[in-house]
């Protein structure tokens, strides 16, 4: 028999951003008070929904509203978040998920919340909203960090980071600059928008719980 030849071993490849390994040193930005708003909804949706269930008669249209809101809290205030990684950014909103790399991302900026414009088109990430307190971030817009003057001889040093529009906008132009200072070139180009089917799909079902459970039952 022929001795047993070693197999080459292929590396893994990087910055892919198709599934999960691909985003190397990744960070979940996510307002605290969207996890409180989260916790408390929850915790009163539950409070109504088993009376509802163990009480009887069931009351169809108390527990499908109630299922509904819960879906619509997690999609819209729980879900969204931007993942920041070694090559760019995932924008998760309640319904669409949008990787982008730092290359193809042309301006920053916040209004009510974190905007991308990429290529011509506008991408807004809803887990990062903007301090209405803050100046805007922007072109021709006075852009704030984490250390900016606020007014006359006060100067804002925050204990803990804020997930907030204009300081993570300000982190996404700080990398994109070190991005495009690199002379390997080996940061890919993404755009990609996609529908998230599992979103998609919870929110048809609750919908139609809800019209059944309201006007069918």
């Amino acid at each position: 028999m022929s001795p047993d030849v070693p197999q080459p071993t292929v590396p893994e490849p990087q910055g892919e951003i198709g599934g999960e390994p691909g985003l190397r040193d990744a960070r979940t930005l996510r307002p605290g008070s969207a996890i409180g708003i989260g916790v408390v909804g929850a915790v009163c949706g539950l409070a109504l929904l088993v009376p509802g269930l163990l009480t009887a008669p069931r009351s169809w249209a108390l527990i499908s509203t109630v299922v509904l809101a819960l879906v619509l809290l997690w999609l819209f205030v729980v879900r969204p978040c931007v993942v920041i990684h070694a090559e760019g950014l995932r924008l998760v909103n309640p319904l669409r998920v949008v990787d982008v790399t730092w290359p193809v991302i042309t301006e920053v900026r916040s209004r009510w919340a974190l905007e991308l414009v990429v290529e011509g088109r506008r991408y807004t990430a809803w887990g990062v909203p903007a301090d209405p307190g803050r100046p805007k971030y922007g072109r021709g817009l006075m852009s704030v960090g984490a250390n900016k003057v606020r007014g006359k001889g006060t100067i804002e040093t925050p204990t803990k980071p804020k997930v907030e529009a204009q300081t993570v906008a300000a982190e996404v132009e700080e990398r994109r600059t070190a991005d495009r200072r690199r002379k390997d070139g080996r940061t890919p180009r993404i755009a990609h928008q996609t529908w998230d089917p599992l979103s998609v799909g919870l929110l048809l079902a609750a919908a139609a719980f809800f019209v059944i459970g309201t006007f069918v039952v």
